[in-house]
C-alpha cells in the first residue's frame, strides 16, 4: 500500500544558508549538524548544493540514485512519483530499511507505502547528509541499510523568482518564490504545480505544493515555524505483463490494463520549534510537529477502494552540550522522542481505526580523543505500543552504534564503524491476515577510508550486514512474517568528485553489492531486486560565461524479480541511461532545457515475478523525452 507521506519544501529559494547551530562549541548539533555528519566514522555522503546543481535531474529520488550504493527505482517515471530509496541492497524492502528524514524529523512512516518525495524541490535543500549502516542510535527504528537526512535552507536573505516549465507528455509547470531577511528575522513563501499525462495510459500527475518559512534569531535563542502542504492525483496505469504467449512490455509499453485506477492525496504538517543556549557549551532543542495524510485509492480494475487518514503528533527533545575530560573532548546529545500516530482506514475489504505510540531515549557521545582521533558511541531505547485492534501489541527494541575515525596529514581519514538496529513491523505487517511479527535485527559493520586532495575528494565504503528476524513478503504463503534465518548483505562502494578546473567537474560513483539468504528453503539465493554493480558518472561544465552542461551516465546491474525468491526464473535486464541539461543565463533570466534516456531504451526499475503464472508484471519507465524551463531571479 502506498501513502502519501508527500513534503512541500520551498522553491527555488535563493539566499545563503546560516549555521542552525549558534553555539559554536558545540560540533553536534543533531538532526541537521554538518559536523556531525562529516565526523561520525562512517561513509558519510554529503550531497552539498553545488553538488546538486551539477546533475541533470529534475526531482529528488534522480539525485539520490546517483550515490553509490543507494538505489531509488522508480514505478511510473514523472516527477518520482511512486519512487522507493534501497541503501545498501534490502530490495524490495528498501523502503522499510531506509529511514529518511526530513531535518532530522521522520519521513518514513508507519505502513508499507515509501515516503514521497514529489514535494521537496531540489531547490529547497541546502544539502543531504547520507549514512551508510548508521544512524540506528541517533535517528531510530528502520535505519538497518542507514539513514538519509533531508536538510532546507535555513535563513534567507532578499530575493524573488519565478519559473514556467513545459515537456514531453503535455507537462506544464509553475512555481514562484519570495524570500526575506532583516534583522533577526527572515522567512519564506513559496508555491509549486505540476501537471503532465505521463508517459503511458492513465499516468497522469496533477501536483501543487505550498510552503512558508519563519525564522527569528534572539537573544540566546532561535525560533522556527515551518508549515507545508500538498494536494496530488496519480494515475495508476499498472505494470504490463510478459508471459509465454504474450509481451506487453516490449509490444505495448505505453497501453494499461487499469484506465481508470488512480490514488488523490493531500497532506499538511506544521513544525513549530525553539532552541535555547543553556550555556555557552550546552543548547536545548524542543522540536515539534502536527502532520494529516489523507489518501484514496480507487482501484475500479480490482472492485476496491481505500480511503486512509494518518495524523502523526510528535515531540522530540534534545540536549546538546560539550565537555572536556583531560585532553579528550565530548560532544555530547540526550534525546527523547515520542511520536503518536492515529490510523483510520476504510476499505472494501474492512476497516481499521488503530493508535500507535513510539517512544525512544537515546544518547550519543562524539569524542575527539586526539586532533586526529575520534571515537564515537550511541545507545537508543525504543517501545511501541499498537492499540485497537484486538490486544495491544507491544513491540521494543535496543540499538547501539560505535566506531572510531583516525586523520592523517595529508586529509586522509580511515574509519570504522558497528552498529545494532532494529525495524519494528508495520500497520500493514501487524494485521490478522499475517502471522506474529517479532522485531527485526540487523548487526552492520563498515570499513573505509576518504581522502580529499586539491581537486578530488573521495569516500571508499564496505559494508557487512547480518539481518536476523527479516521482515519481508513470502510469496509462497502470501504473508509478511519474519524468516527463520538470516541474510547477509555485503557490498563495496566509492563515491569520487573531481574538480578538474575552474569550469567542469566529473563526479564517479560505483558500487558492487551481494544480498543473500543464509540458510532455510531458500539458502544461497540472491535477494531479489537488489543488482550486483551499479555507476553514475556526471559532468558539469562552464561552457560559457552564460553556459553550462550537466551530462550524466547512469548503469543498473541484472537483478532478480520481486517475489522470486527460488531464483527460478531470468533476471531483470541492465540498463544504461545518458542525460543531459543545458542552462543559459542573461542577468537574472534563465533557459534551461534538458534531454533524459538520450539513447531511447525501453527499460524498467522494478518488475514482479508470480510463480503461479510462470509470467511477469513490469513497469516501463518513459523513453527519451524532454524539458524546457523558463525563469527569472530577482
Amino acid at each position: 500500500m502506498q501513502r502519501n507521506l508527500v513534503l512541500a519544501a520551498s522553491l527555488l529559494i535563493s539566499g545563503q544558508i546560516v549555521a542552525s547551530n549558534d553555539i559554536q562549541a558545540v560540533k553536534v548539533s543533531g538532526a541537521a549538524g554538518l559536523q556531525l555528519a562529516s565526523e561520525l566514522p562512517t561513509g558519510t555522503i554529503v550531497i552539498d548544493r553545488q553538488m546538486i546543481d551539477s546533475l541533470p535531474a529534475s526531482d529528488l529520488t534522480e539525485v539520490l540514485d546517483s550515490v553509490a550504493g543507494l538505489q531509488s527505482s522508480q514505478l511510473y517515471g514523472i516527477n518520482g512519483a511512486g519512487a522507493s530509496v534501497d541503501l545498501l541492497g534490502f530490495g524490495g524492502t528498501g523502503n522499510q530499511n531506509t529511514l529518511i528524514l526530513l531535518n532530522g524529523r521522520r519521513l518514513t512512516g508507519i505502513d508499507l507505502g515509501a515516503p514521497e518525495l514529489t514535494g521537496i524541490p531540489l531547490a529547497a535543500i541546502e544539502r543531504i547528509d547520507i549514512l551508510p549502516g548508521a544512524g540506528a542510535a541517533l535517528y531510530g527504528n528502520g535505519a538497518t541499510g542507514g539513514t538519509i537526512n533531508i536538510i532546507t535552507r535555513q535563513r534567507y536573505q532578499n530575493s524573488a523568482g519565478v519559473e514556467a516549465s513545459t515537456g514531453s507528455f503535455n507537462t506544464e509547470g509553475g512555481q514562484l518564490y519570495a524570500t526575506a531577511g532583516r534583522e533577526n528575522l527572515s522567512g519564506a513563501l513559496a508555491g509549486q504545480s505540476l501537471s503532465s499525462d505521463g508517459y503511458r495510459e492513465n499516468n497522469r500527475t496533477r501536483n501543487k505544493n505550498l510552503f512558508a518559512d519563519l525564522r527569528y534569531q534572539g537573544e540566546g535563542f532561535q525560533a522556527y515555524f515551518t508549515a507545508t502542504g500538498q494536494e496530488q492525483y496519480t494515475g495508476l496505469p499498472g505494470g504490463r505483463s510478459v508471459t509465454a504467449t504474450e509481451n506487453q512490455f516490449r509490444n505495448d509499453p505505453e497501453g494499461t490494463d487499469n484506465p481508470d485506477d488512480n490514488v488523490d492525496q493531500n497532506s499538511y504538517w506544521l513544525m513549530p520549534g525553539l532552541r535555547i543556549n543553556v550555556s555557552d557549551r550546552t543548547a536545548l532543542t524542543l522540536d515539534a510537529a502536527r502532520r494529516r495524510q489523507h489518501q484514496e485509492f480507487d482501484f475500479v480494475s480490482g472492485s476496491y477502494t481505500s480511503d486512509t487518514v494518518i495524523d502523526t503528533f510528535s515531540l522530540t527533545p534534545k540536549l546538546e552540550g560539550q565537555l572536556t575530560t583531560g585532553g579528550a573532548v565530548h560532544n555530547w546529545t540526550l534525546g527523547f522522542d515520542l511520536y503518536k500516530y492515529d490510523y483510520v482506514s476504510d476499505t472494501s475489504f474492512g476497516n481499521r481505526d488503530l493508535e500507535q505510540d513510539q517512544r525512544a531515549w537515546y544518547l550519543h557521545n562524539l569524542v575527539s580523543v586526539t586532533p586526529k582521533l575520534s571515537v564515537s558511541a550511541g545507545a537508543r531505547r525504543l517501545e511501541s505500543t499498537l492499540s485497537g485492534e484486538g490486544d495491544n501489541k507491544e513491540q521494543d527494541g535496543e540499538m547501539y552504534e560505535g566506531g572510531l575515525r583516525y586523520t592523517f596529514t595529508g586529509n586522509l581519514a580511515l574509519f570504522a564503524g558497528a552498529q545494532r538496529s532494529v525495524r519494528i513491523a508495520n500497520l500493514d505487517e501487524l494485521t490478522p491476515f499475517n502471522p506474529p511479527i517479532d522485531p527485526q535485527t540487523g548487526r552492520t559493520y563498515t570499513l573505509g577510508a576518504s581522502w580529499s586532495e586539491g581537486i578530488q575528494h573521495s569516500t571508499l565504503t564496505l559494508w557487512r550486514a547480518e539481518i536476523e528476524n527479516e521482515i519481508l513478503f513470502d510469496p509462497a504463503s502470501f504473508t509478511n512474517r519474519n524468516l527463520d534465518d538470516p541474510t547477509v548483505h555485503k557490498g563495496i562502494s566509492i563515491n569520487s568528485r573531481w574538480r578538474l578546473d575552474k569550469d567542469l567537474t566529473l563526479t564517479a560513483n560505483a558500487s558492487a553489492q551481494q544480498a543473500r539468504f543464509d540458510g532455510g528453503q531458500y539458502s544461497g539465493n540472491d535477494v531479489p531486486l537488489v543488482p550486483e554493480h551499479t555507476m553514475s558518472v556526471s559532468a558539469d561544465w562552464q561552457a560559457l560565461p552564460w553556459l553550462s552542461a550537466q551530462l550524466s551516465h547512469r548503469y543498473l546491474g541484472d537483478r532478480h524479480y520481486d517475489s522470486d525468491l527460488a531464483n527460478e526464473y531470468t533476471k531483470l535486464d541492465h540498463y544504461r541511461s545518458t542525460d543531459l541539461q543545458l542552462t543559459a543565463r542573461y542577468r537574472g533570466a534563465y533557459l534551461r532545457a534538458g534531454g533524459y534516456n538520450l539513447e531511447n531504451h525501453l527499460v524498467a526499475d522494478y518488475g514482479v515475478y508470480s510463480a503461479g503464472t510462470g509470467g511477469t508484471t513490469l513497469y516501463p519507465l518513459p523513453e527519451r523525452h524532454y524539458r524546457v524551463a523558463i525563469g527569472y531571479e530577482f
